[in-house]
């Protein structure tokens, strides 16, 4: 069964987060995700998941530091198991991963400083040394490569083949590869194949159209094919809808549950 989730953070702008769960588990959501959770008070997020019956699938453990940067490892390190200890409050056992942080300015460049073959040894260490601290609490994180256009020039790990083979380079089931279909598109396209051929360690998708990461229907990717050759396949694991509004988030909901609707069918 492929489970189904969505992230609150570009929904229902002005709104805080509990009041995103409430609106999500009104709109039949039952599993969502998050970006930071540094700034929210942890016990109110978890009584709300409680009152509305929602689970927090995943979020960010990735703050301050780069996964690329090994000047940095030992605070890298020590925030990744800040995070776990806050997921464990929230009762979720997956952590996302960004191969660079983000700044004011766009994604920490660090290419003056390594080559690209460095930095992707570098975070391919780093979540080597970091399995040992997932096994203990049992939690997984996923890296998710990502576009490096614009601001984002720096990006260290962009391409589904390079974060498919640091996550084999890893060979820790605690270590997976979140393919984020918007990013992928912008990168390289070739969506289904590269999802088809990772699905040993691919467990989890995000969905946006492109090339404007609006709600499916609104650009140039053919998602409910996307929908129906996903449901088809061997996947198991969960797709989350990562994407922003093209106008106020109530107009774009019957779109993203068509989506849903069609990833399901059958099943």
């Amino acid at each position: 069964m492929i489970s189904q989730a969505i992230n609150l953070e570009p929904l229902y702008p002005g709104a805080t987060l509990c009041e995103k769960i409430r609106k999500v588990s009104a709109e039949g959501f039952k599993e969502v995700e998050f970006w930071g959770w540094d700034q929210l008070d942890l016990e109110e997020v978890r009584r709300t998941c409680e009152e509305t019956g929602a689970k927090i699938r995943a979020f960010s453990g990735t703050k301050e530091w780069s996964l690329c940067d090994v000047t940095h490892r030992t605070e890298y390190m020590d925030w990744v198991q800040k995070s776990i200890e806050a997921a464990k409050k929230l009762d979720c056992d997956t952590l996302i991963l960004f191969p660079n942080h983000f700044t004011s300015n766009g994604c920490a460049d660090f290419r003056k400083q390594y080559s690209q073959d460095a930095m992707i040894a570098n975070v391919a260490a780093t979540l080597t040394m970091l399995v040992p601290i997932l096994e203990e609490h049992h939690m997984t994180v996923l890296l998710e490569p990502l576009a490096n256009k614009g601001t984002d020039a720096g990006m260290s790990v962009t391409d589904t083949s390079q974060g498919a083979a640091i996550v084999r380079a890893v060979g820790s089931s605690h270590v997976q590869l979140l393919c984020d279909v918007f990013h992928m598109q912008m990168m390289h396209g070739n969506l289904l194949n590269n999802l088809l051929t990772n699905l040993d360690i691919v467990h989890y998708i995000h969905i946006a159209d492109a090339p404007d990461r609006h709600e499916p229907g609104t650009g140039e990717i053919n998602l409910d094919y996307l929908a129906e050759q996903i449901q088809n396949s061997e996947f198991e694991g969960t797709v989350c809808m990562e994407y922003f509004p093209a106008a106020e988030t109530e107009k774009g909901m019957p779109a993203v549950k068509d989506f849903l609707k069609n990833l399901n069918k059958g099943l």
